[in-house]
């Protein structure tokens, strides 16, 4: 990455040292988002599907999860005990630190999708009970999308793409908004399908919420590329900032 005069010593083999550990973190959160992706696609189809094999395999893959969290956190603890960066090489530290936080969350809500794809399971709900399920994987293509284009502005320090991912975020509450009505027209129908509309609900908040933690990488990505705070500004600003 690039870096300010100001952030740097002169000492090649600091430089050498300091670009090899944050290659090292920077991998290792790249990594992490590509096995959380994995989860969120095979938890999706576990809930549509009562797909039980995959729902084990998401929560199997919470230990790898685990694993790459506590190695990423390790390699940023080093950053900032030996090169104690400053300035933008700093920026880009922190908003690696703060992705393996977001990219951890949304590994926990990929095994909640999958506890709820264990119980349908075991309840084994009819195929009409079953259609009450179909937005959450409906909806999981915008919010795997999202994660999809947050990593690649994380990868490449896009500002410009992660701008667009933080303004994106409005059409994915429009479809969780859509998603609810519909769970509404269920209940109407027949008022026993309350169970099901729980747990279908729980399953496309938990959509949403990978949404906005994809959302909240894309914002500290302006961060770190910027200077500027944007994980609470407005439409208008981001757009100011594109």
């Amino acid at each position: 990455m690039a870096q300010d005069e100001s952030s740097r010593t002169d000492d090649p083999h600091i430089l050498s040292r300091f670009d090899g550990d944050l290659g090292n973190l920077r991998h290792l959160v790249l990594s992490m988002g590509q096995t959380v992706r994995e989860q969120v696609v095979m938890a999706s189809v576990a809930v549509a599907r009562c797909d039980i094999a995959k729902a084990r395999k998401v929560i199997g893959h919470r230990r790898q999860i685990r694993d790459l969290d506590m190695a990423a956190l390790e390699a940023n603890t080093k950053l900032f005990a030996i090169h104690q960066p400053v300035a933008r090489d700093l920026r880009f530290v922190l908003t690696l630190s703060r992705a393996i936080y977001d990219l951890e969350r949304i590994s926990g809500e990929a095994v909640r999708l999958a506890d709820i794809a264990e119980r349908l399971y075991e309840e084994q709900p009819s195929s009409a009970e079953c259609a009450i399920f179909e937005d959450v994987e409906r909806i999981s293509a915008p919010a795997v999308d999202l994660l999809d284009r947050s990593m690649q502005a994380l990868a490449d320090e896009d500002v410009h793409a992660a701008v667009e991912v933080a303004l994106d975020i409005d059409d994915m509450e429009r479809l969780f908004r859509g998603s609810l009505r519909r769970l509404a027209t269920y209940l109407m129908e027949d008022p026993r399908n309350i169970r099901w509309v729980i747990d279908a609900t729980l399953g496309i908040k938990a959509m949403e919420r990978i949404g906005d933690h994809a959302c909240s990488i894309a914002r500290n990505i302006i961060f770190s590329v910027t200077g500027k705070d944007v994980r609470h500004a407005s439409v208008e600003n981001l757009e100011q900032t594109a």
